[in-house]
């Protein structure tokens, strides 16, 4: 015979027929919230995480805001690398590039966050636009600078002619 959990009076069991939630597969997982709701529930992810917070804290010179649209920004699938902000920019080399402390807490932390948020399918699709993002500006970055043309002497406007020249 199975026995039942007894919950607490009011509280009700993780996504067992909660609003926003659809059936996939074997378990309820939540729905796909929308790009403003999804960077909102990241965002309080990150403030949540103490080490996290302190360094985006210390990148977006204390402005939360920004760090909100960032991730509006990352996480629309529309967006290109060319439109991100410095900021943005700065985010994305933290969810993907292994780099420092930081970037070792961060990425996991990130994942994880999104696989607790969303279905995997959809998860999986963030992350692969985000690191699509990263090495778009990996790729930039490595990329040469146009060297500056160098400044000479044009070359004489004058016809040479034939004969003109000493034999």
């Amino acid at each position: 015979m199975q026995t039942q959990r007894r919950l607490a009076p009011g509280a009700t069991r993780y996504h067992e027929g909660m609003p926003g939630t659809v059936r996939s597969g074997r378990r309820e997982a939540p729905a796909t919230p929308s790009t403003d709701a999804l960077a909102f529930k990241i965002f309080a992810a990150f403030r949540a995480h103490p080490h996290i917070n302190n360094v985006l804290t210390h990148i977006s010179q204390a402005n939360w805001a920004r760090v909100e649209q960032a991730l509006n920004s990352i996480f629309d699938l529309t967006t290109k690398s060319d439109s991100l902000s410095q900021l943005g920019q700065n985010i994305i080399d933290l969810m993907c590039a292994d780099r420092g402390v930081t970037g070792r807490i961060l990425k996991p932390y990130f994942h994880a966050a999104l696989h607790r948020l969303l279905l995997p399918e959809v998860a999986e699709r963030i992350i692969r636009h985000v690191e699509i993002l990263f090495l778009e500006l990996e790729w930039k970055a490595q990329q040469p600078k146009p060297a500056a043309l160098a400044q000479s002497d044009p070359p004489s406007q004058e016809p040479r002619h034939a004969g003109s020249e000493p034999q």
